[in-house]
C-alpha cells in the first residue's frame, strides 16, 4: 500500500491564511457582505492563488468547518463517555469568541450555524449508539437532533453572555442533563 502524500506546506500556509482572512472578514463584516476581493485583500494574496485552492468563499468557509468536524471528532474518541465533543466544542467557541459574536444570531451566519448543528447531531448520532440507545429509527433520530438542538441552545446561550462560566462548568452541566434525560432510553 502507497504512503498517503504529505501535504506541501506552502500549500497548507495558503489555506490557512485564507481561511484565517475569511474569518477576520466575517468578524469585521459579516459572511454576507465579505467579497473574494476582501479575503485575497486581506489575506495579502493574488486573486489566482485563491482560485488555485477555493473554487468561492462558501468552499473556502466549509473547508475551515471540515476543519472543526475533524477537531471535534478527534476529541470525541479520546474523551471517553458520552459528548465528547461538549468540551472541545465549549473550549473552541470561548477561543473564537468574537467569531462566534458575529456568526451566532444572525441571518448571515445561518450557514454556518446550520453547518455546525449538523456536526454535532452527526457526533451525538455516534455517542448514542455507543450508549445502546433503545428506541425505533425515528426515536433515534428526534433524539440526536434533541441533543444537537439542545447543546446549540446552550452554546448561543453561553456566548450570548459572554462565555464567563468555565467550559468544564458548562460541559459537566450539558453531559448531566443529557444522561439523566436519556436515561429512561437506556434502561
Amino acid at each position: 500500500m502507497a504512503k498517503a502524500k504529505k501535504p506541501d506546506r506552502r500549500v497548507q500556509r495558503t489555506r490557512q491564511l485564507l481561511q484565517d482572512a475569511l474569518l477576520a472578514m466575517v468578524i469585521e463584516k459579516g459572511y454576507d457582505a465579505t467579497t473574494v476581493q476582501d479575503i485575497i485583500d486581506r489575506a495579502n494574496v493574488g486573486r489566482a492563488t485563491f482560485y488555485a485552492h477555493f473554487p468561492d468563499k462558501q468552499t473556502l468557509l466549509t473547508s475551515r468547518l471540515e476543519d472543526l468536524r475533524g477537531l471535534l471528532t478527534e476529541r470525541r474518541r479520546q474523551a471517553p463517555g458520552p459528548l465528547g465533543f461538549s468540551l472541545a466544542m465549549l473550549e473552541h467557541a470561548r477561543s473564537h469568541l468574537p467569531l462566534y459574536r458575529a456568526i451566532v444570531g444572525r441571518e448571515s451566519g445561518a450557514f454556518i450555524v446550520q453547518r455546525i448543528h449538523r456536526t454535532i447531531a452527526d457526533l451525538a448520532e455516534l455517542d448514542l449508539k455507543a450508549l445502546g440507545f433503545k428506541g425505533a429509527p425515528e426515536q433515534r433520530r428526534l433524539a440526536v437532533e434533541f441533543l444537537a438542538g439542545a447543546f446549540m441552545a446552550v452554546l448561543t446561550w453561553w456566548l450570548d453572555e459572554g462565555a464567563t462560566l468555565p467550559p468544564e462548568e458548562i460541559d459537566g452541566i450539558v453531559r448531566r442533563l443529557v444522561m439523566q434525560g436519556l436515561a429512561i432510553k437506556l434502561a
